[in-house]
């Protein structure tokens, strides 16, 4: 069954719960269709028709507005990151560029995802996040590199399976606010009937994006320059080991006593980030990340499956970034004034944490 609703929400998205949403009709109906002939078992019976139809409608509800709005996300304009917006510009093309927004995260990252306001009706928007870290550890080509495979998802449409399915979860989240697990024995019910289709969507989830990020990477080397792509993705690789060893490490141990907020995890990626300019320590970090393990929950395949699909057998020498991205593409205000909003909010979130 679970497979079967997989399946479907892949290709159907929002409407693949129809597949929940009219067998919980059935009891109604065959209730209504009864009601003459056996009216007291009817109306006993009615003590589960009734509340499986209300979940059925709450469902078809979802399946028609999941999605329906944009999502609110404060972007940065082309006044404010002209060159950033340039580049995305060049490589998705005027008419997708118009359709997205750019956002800054906190993470060593940048993704993509797409949108379907309104039912589809006006297309698709695009949602392009570029974490700050990651401007700290690349220069403008191997960003550019990034964003060619971030573009590449759109171009070969990796992103439509995870939104059918994005789209398909918003649908159950809707049924479980009206209907909330643990408190109510509908919601509770629908919550076990879904625990196996949860895990094997997850497993999927895993499966699709880790096929989709070896065919982007591919995808952006045959587009532009494959030693660009190699690079970038050893840059991020690099910078991933160093910032668990410098930042994440230290950070969980100082939490595990700690009375107050330590110093957050931005303002140290960004200190970090300078010793990858030195070319030993960008060497030495490059092979642990290929020799990292693979991670079965991360939805990335390790670095060294990546760059053997590119045709490398082994990590090859690379340049290190003598002006990062971050210095380039963004003013040093709005870095700054984005840094001290995202360690702020982390600030608080720990201290919250820390005086309970």
């Amino acid at each position: 069954m679970s497979r079967l609703v997989l399946i479907a929400g892949e290709r159907f998205g929002r409407f693949a719960v129809l597949i929940f949403a009219l067998p919980l009709f059935l009891p109604l109906v065959v209730g209504l269709y009864f009601l003459d002939k056996y009216p007291l078992v009817v109306i006993a019976a009615g003590t589960v028709a009734i509340p499986a139809a209300m979940l059925a409608l709450v469902l078809l509800i979802g399946m028609t507005f999941a999605g329906f709005r944009r999502s609110k996300v404060e972007g940065i304009s082309r006044d404010a990151a002209p060159r950033l917006w340039q580049i995305w510009e060049d490589l998705a093309g005027t008419r997708r560029a118009v359709r997205t927004t750019i956002v800054l995260t906190q993470d060593l990252n940048a993704s993509i995802r797409e949108e379907r306001p309104f039912l589809g009706l006006f297309g698709r928007w695009s949602i392009l996040a570029v974490g700050i870290p990651m401007l700290a550890v690349t220069d403008e080509p191997a960003l550019a590199a990034i964003l060619a495979h971030e573009d590449a998802h759109l171009r070969n449409r990796d992103t439509n399976g995870s939104l059918n399915l994005a789209e398909l979860e918003k649908c159950f989240e809707l049924i479980f606010d009206y209907a909330p697990p643990g408190k109510t024995v509908s919601g509770t019910l629908f919550y076990w009937m879904l625990s196996p289709l949860s895990k094997t969507l997850e497993r999927e989830e895993i499966r699709l994006s880790r096929r989709a990020e070896i065919e982007a990477d591919r995808h952006a080397a045959r587009a532009g320059d494959a030693y660009d792509i190699v690079r970038a993705l050893l840059l991020a690789g690099a910078a991933s080991i160093l910032f668990d060893e410098r930042v994440h490490a230290p950070l969980r141990r100082e939490l595990l006593g700690s009375m107050t907020p330590p110093e957050p995890p931005l303002a140290r990626m960004l200190k970090a980030a300078s010793e990858l300019f030195d070319a030993a320590t960008l060497k030495e970090h490059v092979q642990k990340a290929w020799d990292a393990p693979d991670d079965q929950t991360s939805d990335h395949p390790p670095w060294s499956e990546r760059l053997l699909a590119l045709g490398y057998g082994s990590p090859p020498a690379i340049a290190p970034v003598k002006y990062t991205a971050l210095s380039t593409l963004l003013r040093s205000e709005m870095v700054a004034e984005r840094v001290r909003r995202f360690d702020g909010e982390w600030t608080s979130r720990v201290a919250d944490h820390l005086d309970r």
